[in-house]
């Protein structure tokens, strides 16, 4: 049996879906996604999530999984995701993960031990009434203060990670950072065939915001509002994501939404610039430019090309 697995990456808006969509046509197999927002139920237009017309009969798993107030972790997204994995490999299909969340993607190709550093209740409960008494702000200063270059990863938002990487701090004596500097030692569970999708910067940018511009048309305020209407907290990890949390200020009056549609446009970009930095840094992905893309049938047979020479 074949352990091989194909994996695309790649910023925000560069064209990931139609290109896995064709490969998973060519290879007759299914789509995983490794995206950390399309996860969520209900929150479809703020993550440009795949529509059921879109996915041609093509199956596509992750998407969907959990409410807007579920935690779920990165080791749940790597277990789930190889329990489908596996089942695909046992029918002798070669499974196309596509996603832009890069440690959704690293912890199915790389060694990434989430159970190594344990949890102390006292510390986290410090943490968190310290996070309740003082704010956000005040919190993630202790973390630049210790552990800037987790400071330059986590969002402070992410108060639960925030807590966690001082929680790391306090029971081991190190950074946070640096109990991460395993993340590519590489995984011999899949034979793994990378390839990344880029574009040059000025299209790209067009792009998102082109593509902000039919969230809008598409009810992206009203996918928000009903989700403040269901009572879920805008707060939470998932309401504070990119798409969410600018439609959250100009609901709440805090600007109008031509502004709102401005700062999500420049968070976008700043977010596909993050996730380029991310990806570049890997020399196992293979890279092909999708700048043409009134010529894309061509860039994918290149693509379908190289991935026939490593099968």
């Amino acid at each position: 049996m074949s352990n091989k697995i194909i994996v695309i990456v790649g910023p925000t808006a560069v064209g990931k879906t139609h290109v896995s969509l064709e490969l998973a046509k060519k290879l007759d197999t299914e789509i995983i996604s490794a995206d950390s927002m399309q996860i969520y139920k209900g929150m479809d237009v703020g993550t440009a999530k795949i529509t059921e017309d879109e996915k041609g009969g093509i199956i596509h798993h992750m998407i969907d999984i959990v409410s807007p107030d579920e935690d779920y972790s990165v080791s749940e997204f790597k277990k789930d995701a190889e329990v489908i994995i596996d089942n695909l490999l046992l029918k002798n299909k070669i499974p196309v993960i596509v996603g832009g969340s890069g440690l959704y993607i690293n912890s199915l190709i790389y060694d990434l031990d989430f159970g190594n550093t344990k949890s102390n209740d006292k510390i986290r409960e410090y943490y968190t009434y310290y996070y309740k008494e003082h704010g956000e702000d005040a919190l993630y200063d202790k973390l630049m203060k210790i552990d800037p270059e987790s400071g330059e990863k986590i969002h402070k938002n992410n108060v639960k990670r925030v807590i966690r990487a001082l929680e790391v701090y306090d029971i081991t004596g190190r950074k946070f950072s640096e109990l991460n500097t395993d993340i590519r030692k590489e995984s011999k569970k899949y034979d793994r065939i990378l390839i990344g999708l880029s574009m040059e910067r000025k299209t790209l940018y067009e792009r998102i915001n082109q593509r902000v511009d039919e969230m809008l048309s598409n009810g992206l305020v009203e996918e928000v509002r009903t989700l403040i209407e269901s009572g879920y907290d805008k707060n939470l990890v998932s309401m504070r994501g990119i798409g969410y949390k600018e439609i959250i200020d100009y609901i709440e009056g805090n600007m109008d939404l031509e502004e709102a549609s401005y700062i999500l446009k420049r968070n976008t970009r700043r977010f596909a610039k993050r996730q380029y930095t991310w990806f570049l840094r890997d020399k196992h992905i293979r890279w092909f430019s999708m700048d043409n893309m009134d010529d894309i049938d061509n860039t994918i047979k290149g693509i379908s090309e190289y991935i026939g020479m490593k099968i």
